[in-house]
């Protein structure tokens, strides 16, 4: 008796652990199908949204679309967060739109946005949040980016007229663009002189980019003339084109040369005038001067003495000895 006992002891334990097991796979069985299910609950419905590249001012569309297996989903609540995660940057709420009043859900019950306006600030992540009468989707988003072109470019040249050897400076600006650009250039003979450019970007207030670009040259020469000046976008795309044909003299840099044809009649009258009294003058200078040693020399030449003749003056004076002997001689009885 007592091993029968005992037997249907441990058979009595073997099936309360059968059954605790049970039980127990029992219970991770509703969890686990309790989990799938909730994942599968958030998996019928989603939003998914691409990427958005606007202009700037202009309206932008941002398409989004539902995953879902239910065809009928109704929007109740839209949020749309930016920086500030608690903070929305717009709220949709029975049709009632607070924060940036740009943004809209142009279509009932279609998560696709617009905003109007585009501006190069409204760049960047954005997450979408909308309760729907299928639940809440917290984990859409979509980014936005921002372009604008660059304005025709415009060109000068320092100095404006250049001598043709000599040094210069060529500038082409373009502005109102963005991303970033650059500037290339070309000659006549289409050589690319872009290495030799200096580049600077300047940022305006409304983020807007100004591209001005500098050629210098310390000995230009006419025959590359004229000169392309090559606007480019971030994606190096051609947006603008200008040719520019700068003002060249030629011959030597020091080489002086009167244009006589641009010049007026006051300009040309004025310098003459006082150039032509200047050389009378001193023509007549030069005259007065050469008179007065012409006449100085030909008084000096009849004023001139006789000279002295020696024999004559020896001639006429007599030794006072000889004229005393012959004034005591007496003639002889």
């Amino acid at each position: 008796m007592s091993q029968n006992t005992k037997k249907g002891e441990r058979q009595t334990a073997e099936m309360n652990q059968m059954n605790m097991a049970s039980h127990s796979l029992l219970f991770l069985a509703v969890v686990f199908s309790f989990i799938c299910s909730g994942a599968l609950e958030e998996k019928l419905i989603r939003v998914e949204c691409q990427p958005a590249v606007g202009v700037v001012g202009q309206t932008m569309k941002i398409h989004c679309s539902f995953i879902s297996s239910i065809k009928e989903v109704n929007i109740d609540l839209v949020y749309i967060f930016k920086s500030d995660p608690e903070n929305p940057v717009f709220l949709l709420k029975n049709n009632i739109k607070t924060g940036d009043l740009r943004f809209n859900l142009p279509s009932e019950n279609n998560p696709s946005l617009e905003l109007a306006s585009a501006a190069v600030a409204d760049e960047g992540n954005y997450r979408y949040m909308i309760l729907t009468n299928c639940g809440v989707i917290e984990d859409g988003s979509f980014r936005i980016g921002v372009t604008s072109k660059y304005s025709q470019p415009t060109t000068n040249s320092m100095p404006d007229v250049i001598q043709d050897g000599g040094n210069a400076d060529l500038y082409c600006n373009a502005s109102g663009g963005y991303p970033a650009g650059s500037i290339q250039w070309f000659d006549s003979t289409n050589t690319d002189w872009t290495k030799s450019a200096t580049l600077e970007i300047t940022e305006g207030e409304d983020k807007l980019v100004q591209l001005s670009s500098k050629l210098t040259f310390s000995k230009i020469d006419s025959s590359w003339a004229p000169f392309r000046c090559v606007v480019l976008n971030n994606k190096f795309v051609k947006e603008g084109e200008i040719e520019f044909q700068p003002k060249i003299k030629e011959g030597k840099p020091n080489e002086i040369k009167f244009d006589f044809e641009k010049l007026t009649s006051t300009n040309v009258v004025a310098p003459v005038v006082v150039i032509g009294s200047l050389l009378v003058g001193l023509l007549l200078l030069i005259v007065l001067r050469g008179q007065c040693n012409c006449r100085h020399s030909s008084d000096l030449t009849y004023a001139a003495p006789e000279e002295p003749d020696v024999e004559k003056a020896l001639c006429s004076v007599k030794p006072k000895g000889e004229a005393t002997q012959l004034k005591t001689q007496r003639p002889e009885d």
